[in-house]
């Protein structure tokens, strides 16, 4: 009897896994994941890397001018060497100032290159 409410169990486990997944590859590969938007009435629409709901931008500010010279880049369009300039910044940092690190590089139109992508999104969780 215990054998059979462990494999209940571990199916289950297994069912939710699968639909978090799911969920986690569609939104990802959403090709306007990134793009800076709020939903109708405010509310964060959830399909940002970090949410603009609540911030204020205007007094952020980290010491990477020499990533302003990749405004307006395609987050896929960066060499191995361009995306470890960015990392170096990256870790150079206190864990809670990332969030306001992206926010800031996205009022200055850079784009995270997306070889940092999935480290970043560890960061923050």
């Amino acid at each position: 009897m215990s054998n059979i409410i462990f494999l209940v169990i571990a199916l289950l486990v297994i069912i939710v896994l699968y639909f978090a997944f799911s969920k986690y590859r569609s939104t990802m590969s959403d090709p306007h994941h990134d793009h800076h938007e709020v939903a109708d009435g405010g509310v964060c629409c959830g399909r940002h890397t970090v949410c603009d709901k609540g911030y204020d931008n205007s007094d952020l500010y980290f010491d990477d001018e020499e990533l302003d010279r990749f405004r307006d880049r395609p987050q896929d369009s960066y060499t191995d060497e361009e995306a470890e300039e960015f990392r170096s910044i990256l870790y150079s940092m206190k864990e809670e100032e990332v969030d306001q690190w992206v926010k800031c590089l996205g009022t200055r139109h850079i784009e995270l290159p997306a070889q940092l992508k999935d480290e970043v999104l560890l960061m923050l969780q």
